[in-house]
């Protein structure tokens, strides 16, 4: 079975009784099936907000710093930084070897360092990350060359447009999808009580999701850096 954006629209649609669409005029819907697709983008995002750490979120970024540079901007789309996860990678030709960099607290760093960002300073090899209250991040000592860090994070899921968009989320999991489509759907319609039962099952469908690809702890390990 095929699992696009018109797919799962689709099934929506044969769940309500309606016409279906076809690819080539999936960008000319109109009435209640534009408020199917919707839903399905709609039952997407609803999915996204139940668990930070979805694994099919995940992202490893890999940055190369700017000389000079203090401040740096979270990759777009992010939900979530794993800070414990931000190294720098080794490199022969800059001279440095690689190595893990230690969190540091915002406002400690304002009490203890943010003066390397006033005055003019020559800068080094990072150390340490921070993460800013505007949830960006920051490196101390800056970086006095073009260094390359890499960090983990999970992203927020781009909104489904094209005909053959295929959602992020894994197609075993297109059933619940499509039973939180199809609550959206029987809501616009205010057919309250198929609304209520699709409802049931959709947040059914999103706990065993949970279940079985988040609330995994297979061990328990330090968390102590030692400076």
């Amino acid at each position: 079975m095929a699992y696009t954006y018109t797919d799962i629209t689709n099934e929506v649609l044969s769940r309500m009784n309606e016409v279906t669409l076809t690819n080539s005029g999936f960008e000319s819907a109109r009435g209640f099936q534009v408020q199917c697709k919707n839903a399905v983008n709609d039952a997407i995002n609803y999915i996204d907000t139940a668990a930070f750490n979805w694994p099919f979120n995940h992202v490893t970024a890999t940055e190369v710093l700017v000389a000079g540079q203090t401040r740096y901007t979270a990759p777009p789309n992010t939900k979530t930084i794993d800070y414990d996860t931000f190294r720098l990678v080794g490199d022969s030709d800059l001279g440095v070897e690689g190595h893990k960099l230690a969190i540091l607290a915002y406002k400690e760093y304002v009490a203890k360092c943010i003066w390397q960002e006033d005055t003019g300073s020559a800068g080094g090899i990072p150390k340490r990350i921070v993460r800013t209250p505007d949830d960006n991040f920051l490196l101390y000592p800056f970086p006095d060359k073009e260094y390359t860090i890499k960090f983990e994070h999970y992203s927020k899921p781009v909104p489904l447009l094209h005909a053959d968009d295929v959602p992020y989320i894994p197609e075993i999991h297109r059933q619940v999808i499509a039973d939180g489509a199809t609550a959206y759907a029987y809501q616009f319609r205010g057919e309250m009580d198929q609304y209520q039962a699709n409802w049931a099952r959709f947040e059914t469908g999103i706990t065993d999701m949970r279940t079985l690809l988040s609330n995994r702890y297979p061990y328990v390990r330090s968390t102590v850096v030692k400076y």
